[in-house]
């Protein structure tokens, strides 16, 4: 008996931490919050004691449980004695390079949609995998964390408070750097959003929600699709700058033969056999 209770006891607290590396608010599609970062100077590192090159600007924020992931938010590289500040930084892609741990893993798979989707292969959240840790690819702004919950306002204020802080007067927008071929992104109604502009208003610097679904024709070619963005701000507070460059990448898989495919294929093999075999006898 008290095997079992040690052992209940273990696994309660096994499912306490897989809860906790849950997104705060990935019930709702959304991994990801947009902030602006309010940190003065590089705390660590080669530049540390530098002016913060990604400071005052618009940055996207992983949602890694307890705290964030800056995803491609500006940064130094050269030297101390001559740094260059860089657009981006090495942490710039989504799935995190980190996590692409076998060939299954390199990006976001694409799936078969439905309704509005049919006849398209669409970004979903999937049970396990960086589709499931990183599927979720809506984003809110930090703001919308405030007072959710214990998890929640742990994240809000995680970093010392380094991205909680409020921007009045600006407008987000999300900006198309370059896109693969094919790839296609809908959101908010519509299924081409960078159809006609390459920047997206998202909304509000304090209430932005943002729900994209991205996707390819059910025929493409397979192989990885990428898009790249940035975000900027659209408003009247100058003093909130762009944000650094991040991609996106997603994944088509080749396609699988149906059965009946697989059958005429093993017919025509098992017929060229025979045909060798009478040509040898011959």
């Amino acid at each position: 008996m008290m095997k079992r209770t040690v052992a209940l006891a273990a696994l309660a607290a096994l499912t306490v931490q897989a809860h906790a590396a849950e997104g705060a608010r990935w019930g709702e599609g959304i991994g990801f919050y947009i902030g602006v970062d309010s940190l003065p100077t590089v705390a660590s590192g080669t530049f540390a004691g530098l002016a913060n090159p990604n400071a005052g600007r618009l940055t996207l924020l992983f949602d890694h449980g307890d705290h964030f992931h800056g995803i491609g938010a500006y940064s130094y590289s050269g030297s101390v004695s001559a740094p260059v500040i860089d657009p981006t930084n090495t942490n710039n892609r989504i799935p995190e390079t980190y996590a692409r741990t076998d060939a299954d893993n390199q990006a976001l798979a694409l799936t078969a949609g439905t309704g509005a989707f049919a006849g398209k292969l669409v970004s979903a959240v999937q049970a396990a995998g960086v589709n499931h840790e990183y599927g979720h690819l809506g984003a809110a702004s930090i703001q919308s964390l405030a007072g959710l919950g214990e998890q929640a306002d742990a994240l809000y204020g995680s970093s010392g408070a380094r991205w909680s802080q409020a921007y009045d007067g600006v407008l987000v927008g999300l900006k198309l750097e370059s896109i693969s071929a094919g790839l296609k992104v809908a959101a908010q109604g519509d299924l081409d959003l960078f159809d006609t502009s390459n920047v997206a208003v998202l909304g509000d610097g304090h209430s932005l929600s943002f729900l994209p679904t991205f996707y390819v024709d059910s025929t493409a070619a397979a192989g990885t699709y990428t898009a790249q963005f940035s975000l900027v701000n659209l408003g009247s507070n100058q003093a909130v700058l762009d944000g650094g460059t991040f991609y996106i990448d997603f994944a088509v898989a080749p396609a699988v033969p149906e059965p009946g495919t697989w059958a005429m294929m093993a017919a025509g093999l098992a017929t060229l056999g025979v045909v060798a075999r009478r040509r040898k006898a011959g």
